[in-house]
């Protein structure tokens, strides 16, 4: 068995986040803009946004936000790149520190076997998940399945992935520039096609 994670944001969808499709699903666009302009490793900050978030979100169900993912924009190559990760005996997850219901969503439209994101319960409870959490997720279920690191993929794009594919045997970056920290490391298929990612990973 071996284990292939990818990130959402950036990686899977490209263009518009999940945050910013269902801000503008709810009318609230301009002001998610501003949110995402804030320091992503600012804590306090972070928290101080997806508490907002939860705020506007608490006038709709679940369900009701997830009927905007469907404008996401994908990667290409995202369905060929998967089924051929299956085929070579991989387990798909999603690893991505936005919105669980969101991540949960696509995870079952791509059929990938895991995923883990920021929780929010309908009752507008956070269980906040960071970009240090990746990696630790990560190792955790690669334990739990039996899984060698050297047979763990990785694929992201933002320095919030950059732990969890400093963790895995294989990893790929997807973001423009290289990081120093993943260089002679990491793949780099900068926006790359996903089936060529999976071919990668699989060779």
């Amino acid at each position: 068995m071996k284990l292939a994670a990818f990130d959402l944001d950036g990686t899977l969808l490209r263009g518009q986040t999940v945050c910013e499709a269902i801000a503008e699903g709810i009318g609230r666009l301009e002001r998610m803009t501003e949110l995402e302009r804030m320091r992503a490793d600012d804590t306090r900050q972070v928290i101080a946004a997806r508490e907002e978030m939860a705020g506007w979100y608490s006038s709709f169900t679940l369900d009701g936000l997830r009927q905007h993912l469907s404008a996401l924009r994908v990667a290409p190559g995202v369905d060929e790149g998967f089924a051929l990760l299956r085929d070579h005996g991989y387990r798909l997850a999603l690893v991505s520190i936005t919105w669980e219901f969101a991540v949960e969503w696509f995870a079952t439209r791509w059929r990938a076997d895991y995923w883990v994101g920021t929780g929010l319960s309908e009752d507008g409870v956070i269980t906040h998940f960071w970009p240090q959490d990746k990696a630790t997720w990560l190792e955790r279920l690669a334990g739990e399945l039996g899984v060698d690191r050297r047979d763990v993929a990785a694929v992201g794009d933002s320095r919030a992935d950059i732990p969890m594919l400093r963790y895995a045997g294989r990893p790929v970056w997807v973001g423009e520039a290289l990081p120093d920290k993943l260089s002679g490391v990491a793949a780099h298929a900068p926006a790359g096609d996903i089936r060529l990612v999976a071919d990668r990973i699989v060779r």
